[in-house]
């Protein structure tokens, strides 16, 4: 503008008056208009956030890949338990199937071995009550009484 103002009281008193005035008009004007240069305040503030949005992104698409990497790995380990149990339960199953068909295999041999066992006792006591009596209550555990 050329003011040269080294020097010169006057000069610098009527700058001063100037930019005096234009502040006080420049602050009439926005309690006026306050709302446009609220909105190019806003949208320079939006866009320095968002120009960063890229970032944001990564690291939210990072944090969610982990997330479900996590889950996936949980998942699996739960599965793999539920296999393991149902493997052992399995195996618990069949086990004690055996022993069962194995107990009854066992008992009816048993059965079979002291009914042969008593037949053959008969057959030798048979006219003999009270000794065929004593001899069964001895083989197999029962309390001989006379009445």
């Amino acid at each position: 503008m050329g003011f040269e103002t080294k020097g010169n009281p006057e000069k610098i008193m009527l700058v001063w008056l100037t930019i005096k005035k234009l502040l006080k008009k420049a602050w009439t004007w926005l309690k006026h208009n306050w709302k446009a240069p609220a909105i190019v305040l806003y949208t320079i503030v939006l866009w320095l956030f968002l120009r960063r949005k890229g970032d944001a992104e990564k690291v939210l698409q990072i944090r969610s890949d982990s997330y479900k990497e996590q889950i996936d790995t949980i998942n699996k380990a739960h599965q793999e338990e539920i296999q393991k149990r149902d493997e052992i339960l399995e195996k618990y199953l069949e086990v004690v199937d055996t022993l069962e068909k194995n107990h009854s295999a066992e008992k009816e041999e048993l059965d079979n071995k002291k009914k042969k066992e008593v037949k053959e006792i008969v057959k030798e006591y048979y006219n003999k009550p009270d000794e065929l009596a004593k001899k069964i209550s001895d083989k197999f555990g029962f309390e001989y009484t006379e009445e």
